[in-house]
């Protein structure tokens, strides 16, 4: 063999030497080492984690799946979501679940409202002709008055029914709301849900007493729209959304 060719090769032998020692002394650079594999690395199993501090340290750990610092109900993070329950109230009451006994007691009611008034202008157009210095125009004035007050009476009994049943009704359709509200929250594994109406919703008045409560029901002013779960809710119960 030829000394040059002799020289070549102990060159390349070198050069190979040197970079096979770089490996296995752990001189490659950190880009060549994550080009080439990643490591996926979980932390733990560990029972809690202690975070430092100024003040004094935070000691975190699993509260029954829940992330906590104490043994405080308080002290625990809660997934949180909301729902526009005007949204579906107004649905459930306009089924017919809800406004059917509505309908069938106003029918009723107007019904017997005709009947006190058709009585009433019978008896007014039965003694129209009947004068003061009648000996019966006392007697007529008294029964005329006591059917009036028997109306009185009868409407503002029929009023309060009505609201009775109203009052009875929205609550059964928040309860309903509520169940459905449940199912969707255990579904996803959400801890708290609060109502709401949503920023973009139109206030839908030009009265200056509404606007402003429409101001106030709107409880959350920024908000991502991922812990919105109104669609779900509506699907749950079977309603229709936007």
């Amino acid at each position: 063999m030829k000394n040059r060719e002799r020289i070549a090769i102990y060159a390349v032998l070198a050069i190979l030497l040197t970079f096979n020692l770089s490996s296995i002394l752990g001189l490659t650079s950190t880009k060549a080492v994550a080009e080439g594999f990643i490591v996926k690395q979980d932390l733990g199993p560990v029972s809690a984690l202690t975070l430092t501090g100024d003040d004094q340290p935070l000691v975190l750990h699993n509260g029954k799946g829940r992330l906590a610092w104490s043994d405080n109900a308080h002290s625990k993070a809660y997934s949180v979501a909301f729902v526009s329950t005007n949204k579906a109230m107004g649905q459930l009451l306009e089924s017919e679940v809800y406004a059917g006994p509505l309908k069938s007691l106003d029918e009723e009611f107007t019904a017997r409202n005709k009947e006190f008034e058709q009585s009433l202008n019978a008896y007014r157009q039965q003694n129209q002709n009947v004068r003061p210095e009648d000996p019966k125009y006392r007697e007529i004035q008294q029964i005329y008055t006591a059917m009036r007050e028997e109306y009185q009476r009868w409407a503002s009994e029929a009023r309060g029914k009505m609201e009775q049943l109203e009052t009875s009704q929205i609550e059964l359709a928040f309860r309903e709301l509520v169940l459905g509200v449940e199912v969707v929250a255990e579904r996803l594994n959400i801890d708290i849900v609060y109502q709401f109406v949503a920023t973009a919703d139109d206030f839908a008045t030009s009265n200056p007493a509404r606007a402003t409560l429409a101001i106030r029901e709107r409880s959350a002013l920024v908000y991502p729209e991922q812990l919105d779960i109104t669609d779900a809710v509506l699907e749950e119960l079977s309603l229709v959304s936007d």
